[in-house]
């Protein structure tokens, strides 16, 4: 009966073991740490990560492409001119169209060269809506892009502050383990001397079993410590320092500060005004409402006014004044004249139509969703945070009241008054409840931060 009284007691010790150990675990990568050594704020990370982000680099290429698709679309209104020169051999020819020539075309004589330069200027007139529709596209494109970017900043910003967040419950729940393992050590010693003076009612199966959990805890250290140096690494990759440097947070563990947030449904209301999911979707119907509608001018004629010019001359040919003749190597004029240009394609014009139509539908079934979905995440990040309140209200007594507990149990089982199932029970309590505080505070934390994320206020925090 002794002997099983001791393994539940076993039992109880490294359940709360087991506990913090699989918290500490099982928490993103993101969540371990080691000792810092820099000192750097939230707010430094999140700025230094919006300057120095290749990803924030890469999308703002988008956006300049952007731009020049614009300056093309506004290029189109002004003249489009065409210029050819040649040069090549000139067969001569001498006389006029009147007095006739002693030289042949069946038999030419090429004895000189003849220089020809052909220009053309065409400006369009009327097209039906075709370059403003171009142009009202290629504008609403940019504002397409640039949301895009501010998209990015805003995921960025959430990743830092979950790796920052995670870091310090890492370094909480670590230093939970190492009050425990030390509680170990001290109930190891304890029991080895009770061995070496012979204390009835202890055996080495007690101290083999304190041994092994020890163990087990110290393995699972060194997986939260990994855990930390790559939290750690991520934090200075995004931030974009040098990881041969020292590296510190301004904080050593979490807290849960009190903040006001929005209501709910003014939370949403944020939302879908400030999302940058929400303008690209904005954006995008405009512009592909301005596509379907450039595609169509192509059903009518587009009207243009043009200037073509020719200047060509060899020194072997005779220039003839006659207006009916024409030498295209040795002649010159220039014309201004109005046109129209259309193309029948029996069918491909409509079909192009239809397939940018296709795309405006598709642009206006993605907003649908967003102004479906993006509520909905703001609920969810509003659950969260009240859900992180409560278990914070419900655990903050809760673990105080334990690590009392713990503390006088301990006390009573050094002066040998107390019973191992009594510190056993203790230090299980203790253990969870402190836990769980650590994890309502981190989840307290990231609902805060997924609230800003959500009501699309991040960059705009920030910015601050």
């Amino acid at each position: 009966m002794k002997h099983a009284g001791r393994m539940r007691q076993a039992y109880r010790i490294m359940v709360p073991l087991a506990l913090i150990t699989t918290v500490a675990v099982v928490r993103p990568v993101s969540a371990q740490s080691p000792t810092p050594k820099a000192g750097y704020t939230l707010k430094n990370l999140i700025q230094r990560t919006l300057a120095t982000s290749p990803e924030i680099r890469q999308v703002q290429r988008g956006a300049e492409v952007a731009m020049a698709k614009k300056d093309q679309a506004d290029a189109g209104r002004y003249p489009q001119v065409e210029v050819t020169a040649i040069v090549g051999p000139s067969p001569r020819a001498r006389g006029t169209v009147e007095g006739g020539s002693p030289d042949r075309t069946d038999d030419p004589h090429v004895n000189n060269v003849f220089e020809r330069v052909e220009m053309r200027l065409v400006q369009p007139l009327y097209t039906f809506g075709k370059l403003t529709s171009y142009g009202m596209a290629a504008e609403e494109g940019i504002k397409v892009e640039k949301a895009k970017v501010e998209e990015k900043a805003a995921d960025l910003i959430l990743k830092v502050k979950e790796l920052y967040y995670g870091r310090l419950l890492a370094s909480d729940m670590l230093g939970l383990i190492d009050e425990i393992a030390r509680d170990l050590d001290k109930a190891i010693q304890k029991t080895e001397r009770q061995l070496k003076a012979e204390t009835p009612g202890v055996d080495e199966v007690d101290l083999y079993k304190l041994k092994a959990f020890r163990g087990e805890v110290l393995k699972n250290r060194e997986e939260a410590q990994k855990g930390f140096d790559l939290a750690t690494g991520g934090l200075m990759f995004y931030a974009g320092l040098d990881r041969t440097q020292p590296f510190e947070l301004d904080a050593i563990g979490l807290e849960a500060a009190p903040r006001e947030v929005e209501q709910v449904d003014r939370g949403m209301g944020m939302a879908l005004e400030l999302r940058p999911e929400m303008t690209q979707v904005r954006a995008g119907l405009k512009a592909t409402e301005a596509l379907v509608k450039a595609e169509e001018s192509n059903l009518y004629p587009q009207f243009f006014l043009a200037l073509n010019g020719l200047y060509a001359q060899a020194g072997n040919r005779t220039r003839q004044q006659n207006p009916w003749a024409f030498d295209p190597l040795n002649d010159r004029y220039a014309a201004i004249v109005l046109g129209f240009k259309y193309e029948l394609d029996f069918g491909i014009t409509r079909g192009k139509i239809r397939a940018a139509q296709a795309e405006h539908l598709k642009v206006g079934e993605m907003k649908l969703f967003a102004e479906r979905g993006i509520p909905l995440q703001v609920r969810k990040a509003h659950r969260e945070l009240d859900e992180a309140k409560e278990t914070l209200k419900a655990t903050e007594d809760g673990w105080r009241n334990a690590k009392k507990w713990l503390v006088a149990a301990k006390a009573n089982y050094d002066l040998g008054v107390g019973e191992s199932k009594e510190l056993g029970q203790a230090a299980e309590a203790y253990a969870k409840l402190r836990a769980d505080n650590y994890r309502a505070m981190y989840n307290y934390n990231l609902a805060l931060a997924n609230i800003e994320h959500t009501t699309g206020r991040a960059v705009k925090e920030e910015a601050k």
